[in-house]
């Protein structure tokens, strides 16, 4: 089983918003850092679309078994169904990754302290500099889990930034005004 570190963010909340997701396999070792600038948009959108990666990237690679640690209890309670999805943008969020789900043979969802997703944290923070056009920093926060050291006959596989950009929901974009500032779902 693959496991997926994901987390995104928002400046401002709504403002500068993007997702960063570590994958590793069974070892512990990288498979994939994903990089997704958002452009303007919530804390909540961030997170979900760092999810739908995660999930996209399991379908694409053949993967049929994940385990997604992240750090936003809300989202984790709402795909395991603990909490409603009130707000119409989430919905469409939360029914994507549902979809891509039953893509796959099965998904575990964990809920992770700030302190043990910082490889994702970084990452998301540098999709956010990309939105507010700051330079690209090189180094990531080490991974909470560090790869073997390949033997020294094997030559080291070159690491890839992806930017996927999620699909835009279908619904009109409400006016900064109306939308309200924290989207809590709890029942």
């Amino acid at each position: 089983m693959i496991t997926a570190y994901t987390d995104g963010g928002a400046r401002g909340n709504p403002g500068p918003a993007g997702y960063g997701v570590h994958i590793l396999d069974e070892t512990g070792a990288t498979l994939a850092e994903l990089v997704g600038p958002l452009g303007h948009a919530t804390n909540n959108v961030a997170e979900y679309s760092g999810l739908i990666a995660a999930l996209q990237w399991a379908v694409d690679h053949g993967h049929d078994r994940l385990r997604v640690k992240m750090d936003s209890e809300l989202v984790i309670k709402q795909m395991r169904g603990e909490y409603k999805v009130k707000h119409a943008q989430m919905q469409v969020l939360h029914a994507e990754a549902r979809a891509l789900i039953a893509r796959l043979g099965r998904v575990t969802f964990e809920h992770v302290r700030r302190e043990q997703n910082k490889v994702a944290d970084g990452l998301s923070n540098r999709a956010m500099d990309i939105v507010e056009g700051k330079p690209i920093a090189e180094a990531v926060a080490p991974s909470p889990v560090r790869p073997a050291a390949p033997a020294p006959e094997e030559p080291l596989a070159p690491r890839t930034i992806h930017i996927p950009r999620p699909p835009k929901p279908s619904q009109a974009r409400q006016p900064a005004s109306s939308m309200p500032r924290f989207d809590f779902d709890i029942e």
